[in-house]
């Protein structure tokens, strides 16, 4: 089943984690695919990467829409993620 916890971490940026089975992305756009998971582990996203502004990441997670996430908070994994230079 899916669940959704919130969490509000750093300046205003509210991180929503939702646990999918591994069907739920069957198909999706690989090159685009991310993961996004909290510091300390708790927390995390699994979506399509729709941009990245103003410190922010925009992904779209399946059943919840776009949303934004402060990067400061998290760990950006996948072949969208932008390099740390």
């Amino acid at each position: 089943m899916f669940g959704n916890i919130s969490k509000k971490i750093g300046a205003g940026a509210i991180v929503l984690s939702t646990a999918f089975s591994g069907a739920a992305f069957a198909g999706s756009d690989d090159t685009q695919s991310i993961t996004l998971e909290s510091y300390d582990g708790t927390l995390f996203l699994v979506g399509q990467l729709d941009d990245v502004k103003n410190g922010f990441y925009l992904i779209d997670v399946e059943g919840l829409g776009v949303l934004s996430v402060d990067a400061s908070k998290v760990y950006c994994n996948g072949n969208a993620c932008p390099s740390s230079s």
